[in-house]
């Protein structure tokens, strides 16, 4: 038992020091270390979604774009004021009375049922519909649309996840142990609603033409014709000016070709 000990230490002892190390970044700069942490983590789960689990050949650069920017963004510099601030104030009032384990399931639902709906989703869709050239408003309709089928995977991972976060993880360590949990999420959303979709552009056939102008032109003043030709001299001949009433714009342009000074 003691070689065992000893062989388990040893191969153990690396990572003892890193999670210490870690530890101890994360006390002194809490917030700097989870937002490098989560951008790093975001970037490195889609990679692996894209070509391990997807078994793409080639890595779709402007998803991974897509993918770091949230993780920067939203998971790690929101979230952070999100969970370690805004909940902790919220809900400061039931954990005083019942501790972390009484509050843990409030912040829980405020986290799954509401901020995850309301907010999470339509953010990453909008983000990623920027990449494929999609309006907000639609990429909001549609994460409503894709709701019920996400909802259901985020909360299978989730809702066990940070009932154990809210509970007994120290604060300086919520959002590394939501980035080490969003490793697997990130493979499962990075799969399902990742992929970079080209928003087919509208046929030419399906633009209607333009309406016809039924307004009666009028032959240009003679104010006019100074300012467009720098001359006192009229741009338009009579014949041009009863041109649109004869025979139309197209009768009328050409006569007015013809009595226009050559420059």
């Amino acid at each position: 038992m003691g070689v065992l000990k000893q062989v388990a230490y040893t191969l153990g002892y690396p990572f003892i020091k890193l999670g210490s190390g870690y530890n101890n970044l994360a006390l002194k700069w809490p917030r700097s270390t989870a937002v490098v942490t989560t951008t790093l983590k975001t970037t490195g789960a889609d990679a692996f979604a894209q070509l391990v689990v997807e078994k793409n050949e080639v890595m779709d650069w402007k998803r991974n774009a897509v993918f770091t920017a949230f993780g920067f963004g939203y998971l790690g510099v929101w979230q952070y004021y999100l969970y370690n601030t805004l909940f902790r104030s919220w809900c400061k009032p039931i954990t005083s009375v019942v501790g972390h384990w009484g509050s843990a399931p409030v912040k829980v639902f405020l986290d799954q049922a509401i901020h995850h709906p309301l907010l999470y989703f339509p953010t990453f869709y909008v983000l990623k519909g920027s990449i494929e050239g999609r309006h907000p408003i639609d990429s909001i309709k549609r994460s409503f649309v894709d709701l019920p089928e996400n909802v259901k995977a985020c909360w299978a991972v989730w809702v066990p996840a940070q009932l154990v976060n809210f509970s007994v993880v120290p604060h300086h360590l919520r959002i590394p142990f939501v980035a080490l949990v969003s490793f697997l999420w990130t493979v499962i959303i990075s799969g399902m609603r990742g992929r970079i979709e080209q928003v087919a552009p509208v046929p030419e056939e399906a633009i209607p033409p333009p309406m016809p102008d039924l307004r009666m032109p009028v032959a240009p003043s003679f104010a006019s014709s100074v300012f467009a030709t720098g001359s006192p001299t009229p741009t338009f001949s009579a014949a041009a000016a009863a041109g649109f009433v004869s025979a139309g714009p197209s009768a009328a342009a050409a006569a007015a070709g013809a009595a226009a000074p050559a420059k």
